[in-house]
């Protein structure tokens, strides 16, 4: 509920203030090795050494359409360099996820991520 609220937020926002010329979107980041992730990642496979190439490795592997191509967070700072920029000036209200298809195959093509 409360990713949808962000989105909603973000939507809403970008809504009342579109006339003033102000632009409002959101980043949806998903298998991008934070600290946050590498952590739960290290409890759920019980390994402490697990370092963050292995998680981003392990998602190119299991949660990404691109096989074998994992999220970084470099990936995230290049989309919110892209909508700070003039680049995206026509861009408002938009939620740009990151998460190399996932969320695509998760609903539709869920199967692929069976053994």
């Amino acid at each position: 509920m409360s990713k949808e609220a962000i989105l909603g937020l973000a939507r809403s926002t970008a809504c009342e203030l579109g006339v003033h010329g102000i632009r409002v979107n959101c980043i949806s980041p998903h298998g991008v090795p934070s600290e946050m992730l590498v952590s739960e990642f290290q409890k759920f496979l019980g390994n402490t050494e697990l370092r963050p190439n292995e998680v981003s490795s392990i998602v190119g592997e299991r949660g990404s359409l691109l096989r074998g191509r994992g999220g970084r967070l470099e990936d995230v700072a290049q989309a919110v360099l892209f909508l700070a920029s003039d680049e995206s000036g026509f861009v408002t209200g938009h939620n740009l996820v990151i998460d190399g298809g996932y969320t695509s195959a998760f609903s539709q093509m869920s199967f692929i991520y069976n053994d």
